[in-house]
């Protein structure tokens, strides 16, 4: 084998080389992109998940001061309806948790 030979075939393996790993980073940038997406989305379910925390706290706080009783607090339609949603959302948080965790092993 003569030695253009061996410098062509060596190119063409640097090439493929190069070819690889320009996929491989291109691969590992959408991930990471869709992590940071993901951990956004994180940050805005547990926002949401402290204003209904908020807004149980305020409702059952001024319905005691009205004198209503704590059974008839506990009861409240209002009240049973953001505790619906708070856990709604900490079960979409627990989904994307999980997504989260399946990207990361896959790297």
């Amino acid at each position: 084998m003569g030695f253009l030979q061996r410098l062509k075939d060596d190119l063409r393996s640097g090439l493929a080389t190069l070819r690889l790993g320009t996929a491989h980073a291109a691969g590992r940038a959408l991930e990471e992109t869709e992590l940071l997406r993901m951990r956004l989305e994180l940050r805005k379910l547990d926002q949401q998940v402290a204003d209904l925390h908020k807004d149980i706290g305020e409702r059952a706080v001024e319905m005691k001061e009205r004198g209503e009783t704590a059974e008839r607090v506990l009861y409240d339609a209002e009240i049973v309806r953001l505790v619906h949603e708070v856990h709604s959302l900490e079960e979409s948080r627990e989904k994307l948790e999980a997504e989260m965790a399946e990207i990361r092993n896959e790297q």
